[in-house]
């Protein structure tokens, strides 16, 4: 078997190793990102806490209104109670009783105005609870197919890496070493097969005698342009 066949091979195992182990790099960060799933949480997070602070928000207006009714009351109680007879006195208590009406009537129109916020806070805060869960779920299932085809992958990257030991074991170190260098310095690709006269790696079109060298089994051949090893075919 050629020199440049193997090599050739070699270059085939290690594009499909480079291909895979991009993708399990991929894969990994995948994996590892839990963006989307922190920004539904902090989202769900501040809604709660906007509905908690429009329910305490609510339940000092309640307790406002409330505070106003006994006032009114208490003033009432003492305008009616038969108790006070100076007519002046009865009518600051008229008064008061009159402004502590409407003064509830505002307080009132508060309530019904952090009432609705409640609402509001609520509809907000179930929406983002519902996101945030259908988040959660898509995840989980993303993350279990991830799993799933990286356990697939570092399968195939370790027969192909037996097949590749195989390979090493027939090709000279030297041959090896040069191989490896072109590697680094051509991109991952080292090897590029002759296709219709032409280098399959930067396209230039080869010479009858270069293409007639590629397809000699026992010589190493290089593209006048790329500088990759030929491999005829």
């Amino acid at each position: 078997m050629s020199q440049p066949f193997k090599l050739f091979r070699l270059q085939q195992i290690d594009s499909q190793l480079d291909k895979l182990h991009t993708r399990l790099r991929d894969i990994e960060a995948s994996l590892n990102d839990n963006l989307a799933f922190l920004r539904a949480e902090t989202i769900a997070e501040v809604k709660e806490s906007n509905l908690e602070t429009a329910l305490k928000s609510l339940r000092r207006a309640e307790e406002n209104v409330l505070a106003q009714q006994i006032k009114i009351e208490q003033t009432e109680a003492t305008l009616y109670s038969g108790k006070v007879s100076n007519p002046k006195e009865l009518q600051d208590l008229h008064n008061e009783s009159a402004a502590l009406k409407r003064y509830l009537n505002i307080l009132e129109d508060r309530q019904l105005e952090e009432m609705i916020n409640v609402e509001e806070a609520e509809v907000e805060f179930k929406n983002a609870a519902l996101t945030l869960e259908r988040v959660r779920k898509e995840s989980a299932q993303q993350k279990s197919e991830l799993s799933k085809e990286q356990t697939t992958l570092i399968r195939e990257v370790e027969r192909l890496n037996n097949e590749r030991q195989v390979e090493l074991n027939s090709i000279p170190v030297d041959v090896i070493l040069l191989y490896d260098n072109l590697r680094k310095k051509r991109r991952g690709v080292a090897v590029a097969k002759v296709t219709d006269n032409t280098c399959s790696a930067c396209g230039s079109t080869l010479t009858t005698a270069l293409r007639q060298a590629a397809q000699s089994p026992g010589k190493i051949t290089f593209c006048e342009s790329c500088g990759r090893i030929l491999y005829g075919g």
